[in-house]
């Protein structure tokens, strides 16, 4: 019951320049949630999900805008804390990702990727293996599981 065992190998990544656009195209079309951001060398620095795209849909700055500077300001001051203005702005994935992101080793057991999952609200953990993406495990990869364990509500007594 190792991740290696249920992960999907050679997995979508992108680069941290790939533009917004690219990366909800890349979403949509390989039905995925997230997406690992790695280097040139293939080292994990982020990852872009779904949610983190949606920012743009949240922010409230609809009508046209009177004054950039008035805007500023008052965003500054009223708006949103933290990375929810930026990623809503952010035109790249190094510029909406997340850099604290949580990883699996191929070796480990399926159940440390079942409770990183639950516990942080997560859909798919990137395999790092030697500092390299080599593979994603998601809740999906995960159900498969079911089939290989025993169900404790047909047990007899």
């Amino acid at each position: 019951m190792l991740i290696r065992n249920y992960m999907t190998p050679d997995p979508v990544t992108i680069q941290p320049e790939t533009p917004v656009e690219d990366i909800a195209r890349l979403l949509l079309a390989h039905r995925i949630n997230g997406v690992p951001v790695v280097d040139g060398a293939g080292r994990l620095i982020g990852v872009v999900t779904a949610e983190d795209l949606i920012h743009r849909g949240a922010d409230e700055r609809l009508e046209p805008r009177e004054s950039i500077w008035k805007e500023n300001f008052w965003v500054s001051f009223l708006g949103p804390k933290g990375t929810q203005r930026d990623k809503a702005e952010g035109r790249t994935a190094a510029e909406v990702m997340t850099t604290e992101v949580h990883s699996v080793a191929p070796a480990m057991h399926s159940s440390v990727a079942a409770r990183l999952m639950v516990d942080h609200h997560l859909t798919s953990l990137p395999v790092v293996e030697d500092g390299k993406v080599i593979g994603v495990i998601s809740r999906i990869d995960l159900l498969s599981l079911l089939k290989e364990l025993e169900n404790p509500l047909k047990r007899e007594n």
